[in-house]
């Protein structure tokens, strides 16, 4: 077996590895209560923006509670599938995009001006690799288009 097969054999998943990181922890309890790790039982790679903690502080007790208390939490699981993209986009990838879809089909938008930022979220730890995809830490919970024009 050659090294870099090896390299990643040993690699957490996706959801393993949002996990096992406490920065991600309401993300990772989130994604698993609304059922949006299903996302990822599809075939093929993906990108996470994987608010942190601080990120989710930034919603408002009552945004939350609605968005925890919805039936099968429909809402929620949107909200997070928007933080997917088909495919590995790494940083510098990014850079050099102006938009891409989501896996909800909803576009993200990247900007590099003042540091690399995702629909105006500011992009933190990059580059997180998983054996399907890879990770990257935002500092603000992305609003789809539809929740952004409530």
């Amino acid at each position: 077996m050659n090294e870099k097969l090896q390299v990643l054999e040993n690699k957490l998943n996706l959801i393993e590895t949002i996990a096992k990181d406490d920065k991600f922890s309401v993300f990772s309890r989130l994604m698993g209560t609304s059922k949006a790790n299903e996302i990822f039982g599809a075939d093929g790679d993906f990108t996470v923006f994987a608010p942190t903690n601080d990120a989710f502080g930034k919603i408002t007790d009552a945004d939350m509670n609605a968005l925890l208390n919805e039936p099968n939490q429909v809402g929620l699981k949107a909200l997070l599938s928007y933080h997917v993209l088909p495919g590995i986009f790494t940083a510098a990838n990014i850079s050099g995009l102006k938009s891409t879809p989501t896996v909800t089909g909803a576009e993200v938008t990247f900007s590099d001006t003042k540091g690399l930022k995702v629909n105006n979220s500011g992009v933190q730890a990059r580059n997180i690799q998983a054996k399907n995809g890879i990770v990257h830490a935002i500092d603000t919970v992305l609003a789809p288009p539809a929740a952004a024009k409530k």
